[in-house]
């Protein structure tokens, strides 16, 4: 039991650190085209909130949490196994799970803000996406979400939720990636035997 807490704790926290290194690196990025005059990259990270922190959890998952990662010796358990016996990068396909008591957490704090406005009799699934969910921040700044509720409740609670959606959907897309280049790249051999075939047939009917 307290294994897979210990697990579990580990796995959160190199979430958020990496998290952080991929906002520096897509923020450098974005930076160096902004430089060259290229501003696609820079509209399409900052088209939303969300996406934005959807795109930060997918460029954080490609990160592969071997042994490598962190050296070996490390997080010690009293068996004798050390980061390797963790088996971070299985447990990565779950984080959106992991992270899903920080989005119950913001629903709760949400409703607790109504109550105490006393407008839950006029609660609805269309207030609750759009005040909550989906709030239209798309003219607040960054460093005005402080005086905005509703866009703080979707950036704490919703986006990084999304973000560990997207933190988890990493490896699988890792992969079909890999198998995509995999069979893009075998694509010549697999010509080969036909042309090699076509010409033993042009072979045989010339000796006919």
């Amino acid at each position: 039991m307290w294994r897979w807490v210990i697990r579990s704790y580990v796995s959160v926290m190199v979430f958020w650190v990496l998290m952080f290194g991929a906002a520096v690196a897509l923020k450098e990025v974005d930076h160096l085209l902004l430089l060259v005059g290229s501003s696609v990259f820079s509209r399409l990270v900052h088209a939303h909130t969300l996406w934005t922190l959807f795109l930060l959890g997918m460029v954080a998952g490609q990160v592969p949490l071997g042994s490598n990662f962190t050296g070996e010796g490390w997080f010690r358990s009293k068996d004798g196994q050390t980061y390797e016996g963790m088996k971070l990068e299985e447990l990565k396909p779950w984080t959106w799970l992991l992270v899903c008591p920080l989005f119950l957490l913001g629903v709760v704090l949400w409703f607790l803000e109504k109550n105490e406005s006393s407008v839950l009799s006029n609660l609805s699934f269309g207030s609750f996406y759009h005040e909550f969910l989906m709030p239209n921040c798309s003219n607040v700044g960054l460093r005005a979400y402080q005086f905005n509720f509703s866009c703080t409740m979707q950036l704490l609670f919703v986006g990084f939720w999304v973000a560990a959606i997207g933190y988890s959907l990493a490896p699988m897309i890792r992969k079909r990636g890999a198998n995509l280049l995999r069979s893009l790249g075998s694509e010549p051999d697999v010509k080969t035997p036909v042309r090699d075939q076509r010409h033993d047939l042009m072979k045989e009917k010339a000796d006919l």
